[in-house]
């Protein structure tokens, strides 16, 4: 076992590798078969793993416009995080997180960051990774510790296998295309291509879309390795982003979240939660594996 890293088991074959830099679960298996794909992220566990498999999105997803953005009439500014020259994934990712809680099924971590001249977010996040028989569930909150309100929001970021024979269950109720620096362009009904309500494999194309209106409810089968995995979303998370490189990549990411990427330009309809100091939200997901039935 890697430093810095430690495994959660079930006896019923579940095992989940976790480490506390950047809240990261760094692969997860089911009887020996990865249903979360190992991949080389910006992340704090990457840099010293050289991939990991999923991340706690705190205390927001994706990009912000411009690095900044207005609320309750002041100007806020962030720097970027990483090489892209927009702020990404918020700072949990990036994070090293104590670790609060340990045994053999679950893991609580917490996170304290502070306002600087890089972020105005002040806060608390405790993140729970536990199994539960042929379950992986993962629980994020996030509390305001700011002077003053702020707008927030709550994701998760796993990576799943991408093969040929794959196929994905998702219904949304609208679809966003992508605009220059990979950010949410116009919104409107979900083209065929991407419709995945009775499910689909993905298109072969760089998909990098946010869904909103979602049920809270996915399942992706992979015939090739005869598994499937059914995840379930909280009320709080109802968009996703679905985003792959190609079909060659190894890859995808079905990221819940509990707003739209750039919500920060749209405070209205865009999904942040407003939370006034030492109030907090909360968002849990949950992925269940099972073998699929052949036919």
């Amino acid at each position: 076992m890697a430093e810095h890293a430690f495994l959660l088991e079930s006896a019923e074959g579940l095992t989940v590798e976790v480490s506390p830099l950047g809240g990261a679960i760094l692969s997860a298996k089911w009887h020996g078969t990865p249903f979360l794909a190992q991949t080389p992220t910006p992340g704090l566990a990457s840099q010293v793993f050289g991939s990991e498999a999923c991340f706690p999105l705190v205390p927001f997803g994706n990009r912000i416009e411009n690095n900044g953005f207005q609320f309750d009439g002041r100007d806020y500014r962030l720097v970027a995080n990483t090489a892209d020259p927009l702020v990404l994934h918020g700072d949990g990712w990036l994070g090293r997180w104590s670790v609060q809680h340990r045994d053999r099924q679950a893991v609580t971590l917490r996170l304290r960051q502070e306002a600087s001249t890089a972020t105005p977010f002040a806060y608390e996040a405790v993140e729970t990774i536990a199994v539960d028989g042929t379950r992986l569930i993962i629980s994020l909150s996030v509390t305001n510790e700011a002077a003053e309100p702020l707008p927030y929001g709550l994701g998760f970021h796993p990576y799943f296998p991408r093969s040929p024979d794959m196929r994905l269950f998702a219904r949304a109720g609208r679809y966003w295309t992508e605009r220059e620096g990979h950010l949410p362009g116009s919104g409107g009904p979900t083209p065929e291509t991407m419709d995945f309500a009775s499910g689909s494999p993905l298109p072969v194309e760089w998909l990098n879309n946010a869904f909103d209106g979602w049920d809270g409810r996915a399942r992706i089968e992979w015939p090739e390795t005869g598994l499937a995995v059914s995840l379930e979303a909280d009320g709080n998370l109802r968009y996703f982003v679905l985003y792959s490189p190609s079909a060659t990549s190894g890859f995808f990411c079905f990221e819940p979240m509990s707003h739209r990427p750039n919500a920060h330009r749209d405070l209205q309809e865009g999904g942040l939660v407003r939370l006034q100091p030492h109030e907090t939200m909360t968002a849990t997901m949950a992925l269940r594996i099972e073998g699929l039935v052949t036919r």
